[in-house]
């Protein structure tokens, strides 16, 4: 199974993506990889719209024949750290580029998620979890693009079955467990029966 999980800065996605893959088993990647792209997009104070479309798909470009081995496989699972999901959302925002015109782009490159889980928080609580690491903010860490954000993976959500909405404004074990029953629904409704 090929699987992402996706949502604003201080959603608690890696925590979540950390319990995931133990609990499959699987292999995990973060979008950005340590790819040259992903380095270079990193190190960038303040890139433009341009930059971050263009590196970010340079990144995931790398990261397709692993996607592909993947998706729609029953033997083997991939949880992603962020996905082109977070691409549509982020790189919207103040782009002439519209989340859909994101979405097909994307859509071109990668093969299709068999689940991808949005972690919905609200802003003002992510950016408490953000403000209170005692690490220094990211250009993407900022009330305003969190809020576009935040309405772009709620529209997605709402429009796309393939998309899971969880609460994360609860415990770690909480918000665990609405992964995992959204993960079960995935592979049965995939394969009729749980793959790991």
């Amino acid at each position: 199974m090929l699987i992402s999980i996706d949502g604003i800065d201080g959603c608690g996605k890696s925590t979540q993506v950390d319990l995931l893959t133990k609990a499959l088993g699987a292999e995990q990647i973060i979008q950005i990889s340590p790819s040259r792209w992903g380095k270079t997009l990193r190190g960038l104070a303040s890139p433009t719209w341009e930059e971050q479309i263009a590196y970010f798909l340079a990144d995931r470009a790398g990261l397709v024949p692993m996607l592909e081995a993947h998706a729609g496989n029953a033997d083997t699972h991939l949880v992603s750290d962020r996905s082109y999901l977070s691409g549509v959302a982020y790189q919207s925002f103040e782009s002439s580029l519209s989340p859909t015109q994101l979405d097909a782009i994307n859509r071109a490159l990668v093969p299709d998620y068999d689940l991808q889980i949005y972690l919905h928080i609200p802003v003002s609580k992510a950016m408490h979890r953000i403000e209170t690491r005692g690490e220094a903010k990211t250009w993407c860490e900022n009330p305003e693009l969190l809020t576009w954000a935040t309405r772009v993976f709620e529209r997605w959500a709402a429009e796309h079955d393939y998309i899971a909405m969880v609460d994360a404004d609860q415990t770690i074990e909480e918000v665990h467990a609405d992964v995992m029953t959204a993960v079960r629904a995935a592979s049965e409704a995939k394969f009729g029966r749980i793959v790991w």
